[in-house]
């Protein structure tokens, strides 16, 4: 019979997507807040990969991943898309005036050693329910030494960017395993 184990602490990023590198900052600001230290951040990408958020957001919008220190427990994942959407919120009311009704997107997720995971309120066939109307989505998977997307993760996971990211968010995971030990 298997026993089950607590998790192994993982690391915690969050995907932020806005229409101004002013918006970025202050959801970068907004976040460090709740979740320490911004240890690494990708470049800022001209996010071109759909018109999916046009009507809330607008149109030439910029994406850029960020993460976090302090490793977290993956069991807080639903708190943390609960408490990234009130920062949604509270940002949209800083940046009123910009036109749009959703000027800042911010997605959480984690970093384990084999995988990407990220959080969405939205449910589909290859989502894992976890707790208070949020799943879990495997986005990105460790595969011969490289992160390898599966068919439905998002085209901006699929980018160089992404990709140097990831790479980067695992390596400084995998000190901060060896450090634990």
């Amino acid at each position: 019979m298997a026993v089950p184990v607590s998790p192994m602490p993982v690391s915690r990023f969050a995907g932020l997507l806005a229409g101004t590198e002013e918006q970025l900052a202050a959801a970068r600001h907004e976040l460090a807040q709740w979740y320490g230290k911004i240890d690494d951040a990708s470049e800022i990408i001209s996010w071109d990969f759909t018109n999916y958020y046009e009507g809330e957001m607008g149109k030439k919008l910029l994406r850029q991943w960020v993460r976090f220190e302090p490793l977290f427990n993956p069991e807080h994942l639903a708190k943390c898309k609960l408490e990234t959407n009130m920062a949604e919120t509270l940002l949209a009311r800083q940046f009123r005036e910009s036109g749009v009704t959703r000027p800042i997107n911010i997605d959480p997720g984690y970093v384990h050693r084999y995988k990407v995971i990220l959080a969405t309120t939205k449910d589909h066939s290859h989502r894992v329910y976890i707790a208070e109307g949020i799943c879990g989505e495997v986005t990105l998977h460790w595969h011969q030494n490289t992160w390898t997307p599966w068919p439905w993760t998002y085209a901006d996971y699929r980018s160089e960017a992404a990709a140097a990211f990831f790479g980067r968010a695992r390596e400084a995971y995998m000190k901060q395993l060896q450090m634990m030990v």
